[in-house]
């Protein structure tokens, strides 16, 4: 049995550090030793908007200056405190075996990630979207995405965009429907949200990349 493998996270780190691992940059390899310098080049950044070809804290700021506007009720712009959580991190992937069948395959591949992004842009919202980032380079081809948890009135609210544990889940419920055309089922119903430090953040992606290996990975 397959699992589809989603990992949603409140951003608590510097997103400088995130973006040089999903960038791959030179000179920051420590933060993707795992990677195979040969397979690099397999690696892709879908352009989503205007943001996604900015260096990550340039587009995480970019867009919350683009989208925000609380306003308190003199119709003033409310500052954004500093503990604000300005970034959320997601992880999308499945089952090891299942997904290098369909990384082998060109039209299946670029399917599941068409899919990915359209789930995305549901999800979030495709202006929210600032980097979403297919990585081939590992053991398990999977994809970053970094969205700024902007609600519709123009809100900084990542407690309201990602829902507490049934939000969640219902929403690993809808992405594995979503990815059952690629023979990829729901896991066990588990997992909260939570915020996490530039450690947490590595052994998470450390930890999903084991598990999906493993092929027991419960989304």
């Amino acid at each position: 049995m397959s699992y589809a493998v989603y990992h949603s996270e409140k951003g608590a780190i510097s997103s400088g550090g995130i973006g040089k691992h999903i960038d791959r940059e030179k000179g920051a390899e420590h933060t993707y030793r795992h990677a195979d310098p040969e397979r690099l080049h397999l690696n892709e950044n879908i352009l989503v908007n205007e943001h996604c070809s900015k260096a990550l804290h340039k587009a995480i700021s970019d867009r919350i200056e683009q989208g925000y506007n609380s306003r308190n009720k003199a119709g003033e712009l409310k500052a954004i405190r500093k503990d604000a959580v300005k970034y959320t991190t997601h992880i999308f992937s499945g089952s090891h075996e299942q997904m290098k069948k369909i990384e082998a395959d060109p039209k299946l591949r670029k399917a599941w990630i068409d899919k990915n992004l359209e789930f995305a842009k549901k999800e979030f919202g495709e202006k929210n979207i600032v980097r979403f980032s297919i990585h081939r380079d590992e053991k398990t081809m999977h994809i970053h995405a970094i969205t700024i948890p902007l609600t519709q009135d123009g809100r900084l609210s990542a407690k309201e965009v990602l829902g507490g544990r049934k939000e969640m889940s219902e929403r690993q419920d809808r992405y594995a429907t979503a990815m059952k055309e690629f023979g990829l089922e729901r896991g066990e119903r588990a997992t909260g949200i939570k915020h996490e430090n530039a450690r947490d953040y590595y052994a998470r992606i450390e930890k999903a990349q084991n598990s999906i290996n493993e092929s027991d990975f419960k989304a």
